[in-house]
């Protein structure tokens, strides 16, 4: 709903500029009506490469054939601007003009009218492959949490791997890339900025330290006001990384405090479920500790564990159902729903209207499909 309320003021915006600023387009006199024309024209172009060609294309790395047709576009709704507009236009020009000045004032204005499409196409296109790589993270926040820990990494060309976020030694951006190097030796190249991997990794297992590295919590050995060492390696190595000023704070916050030291303890018995699941997923099966550990996180209290086990049988459900069939009010609702990700248990994603929540990968499919059993 909000990104058609948006679509469509810019076209709003679009039609009042076309009326106003007579610089964006050349002048019908006598004919406004082949000006809105031009306009609608121009919109089309540009919403067949939003819509069609960026997605159809671009995206799916045809980029020959992406610019071919995308120039084509711009070519032909310029042309047909100029065809429609010029026999209204020159009736404007000085009398003295002779036919060559015409024919260089008619160029000039093509050149103008081409320049002004391509610079919207790329305000298009720009909106459209930011979109597009937001949409994406989400979609892999909810995986990674619903599919507990794995994560989609380009293996080759054209093909996708997963692998369990538990076998990640540490994250490091260079340039544009991030490298996610794991236990067992393989570096995996991620185009996508370290904020938005900080955003993609649950904060229960991992830690970002500086500009350039994210570490997981469960590695940590020991960390000074200036640096962090982690353990690595078989047999265990120790790395040291810089700790940046920007995110002391942090790091304090999260190693001294007795969530962090949940996560902690959280991260370590993930990494033993993925060295022991890297070759054919988590164990599903029924896992006592596991239970006694989700019920002694929660301090065994009968309303968290009445939240959760609604949010395990029905995600996108909304505060106000939550509210309804706990017969509680709003505030009550939001207070433990704040408990829970506080303690790592739960997570949101998607829009805060028509998002979805999930358990933290820490909590195991048996403790799911229990909470989820009448």
């Amino acid at each position: 709903m909000i990104k058609i309320i948006c679509h469509s003021i810019f076209i709003l915006f679009f039609f009042v500029s076309f009326y106003f600023f007579s610089f964006l387009r050349p002048a019908a006199f006598g004919a406004l009506y082949k000006e809105y024309l031009a306009a609608i024209i121009v919109l089309i172009m540009l919403y067949i490469n939003y819509l069609l060609l960026i997605p159809k294309f671009y995206l799916k790395q045809n980029y020959n054939v992406f610019l071919i047709l995308s120039l084509s576009s711009i070519f032909i709704a310029t042309a047909w601007e100029m065809l429609l507009i010029t026999p209204n236009s020159i009736t404007c020009l000085p009398s003295s003009f002779t036919e060559q000045d015409i024919r260089k004032t008619i160029i000039l204005q093509s050149f103008l009218v081409g320049g002004r499409n391509m610079a919207l196409f790329l305000f298009f296109f720009v909106i459209r492959i930011f979109e597009n790589e937001k949409q994406t993270l989400e979609k892999e926040r909810i995986a990674i949490a619903k599919n507990q820990g794995f994560i989609c990494v380009p293996s080759g060309k054209d093909t996708i791997k997963t692998i369990n976020i538990s076998s990640i030694y540490y994250v490091l951006h260079e340039k544009n890339y991030t490298y996610i190097n794991t236990i067992d030796g393989n570096r995996y190249c991620k185009y996508c900025s370290l904020s938005n991997m900080t955003k993609l990794l649950p904060e229960t297992f991992f830690l970002r330290i500086n500009r350039n590295v994210i570490i997981p919590l469960n590695r940590i050995v020991r960390y000074s006001q200036d640096s962090v060492t982690m353990s690595y390696g078989n047999p265990t190595q120790e790395i040291t990384f810089p700790l940046s000023e920007k995110y002391v704070p942090n790091v304090k916050e999260i190693l001294t405090s007795t969530v962090g030291l949940n996560h902690l303890v959280d991260g370590l018995n993930s990494q033993n479920d993925g060295l022991n699941n890297l070759s054919g997923g988590l164990n599903n099966s029924v896992n006592k500790t596991n239970l006694g550990e989700f019920l002694a996180n929660i301090e065994n209290n009968e309303e968290l564990l009445t939240l959760c086990r609604i949010i395990a049988k029905e995600p996108s459900v909304t505060m106000k159902s939550l509210s309804d069939q706990l017969k509680v009010s709003l505030k009550t609702v939001e207070r433990r729903l704040k408990i829970l990700k506080n303690k790592g248990i739960l997570l949101h994603c998607g829009a805060k209207k028509n998002g979805e929540y999930v358990f933290s990968p820490s909590i195991s499919d048996s403790v799911i499909n229990w909470l989820t059993t009448d």
